[in-house]
């Protein structure tokens, strides 16, 4: 986990999430890595929308989700292109050990 950065999940867009069609409904979806068990696992959050394209209110009702996932003792980091959910007691490991690099 040498490639961590620090990510503000406000600068979400299209690149790091899929609009998917599924049983009549339309999602906005956002795939991440989960390290808040002893394994990391794939999840993603998602919020229904309208239309076939995610609009700017659809993106800020994402983000509000993706707060809320992180609410407590979690934080977003993004490797390369894929986002993680890090408990706050790795992060520090991470921050103590310099693995966690600065966002450039």
């Amino acid at each position: 986990m040498n490639n961590l950065k620090p990510f503000d999940i406000g600068e979400i867009d299209e690149s790091l999430t899929r609009v998917i069609h599924h049983g009549g409904a339309t999602y906005l979806m956002f795939p991440y890595i989960s390290a808040l068990e002893a394994a990391p696992q794939f999840h993603s959050i998602s919020v229904t929308i309208k239309g076939a394209a995610a609009t700017v209110e659809d993106f800020a009702r994402l983000t509000a989700a993706l707060k809320k996932a992180a609410v407590g003792d979690a934080e977003w980091l993004i490797s390369f292109s894929t986002p993680w959910l890090i408990p706050a007691a790795e992060l520090q490991n991470l921050r103590t050990r310099g693995s966690l690099r600065k966002r450039q």
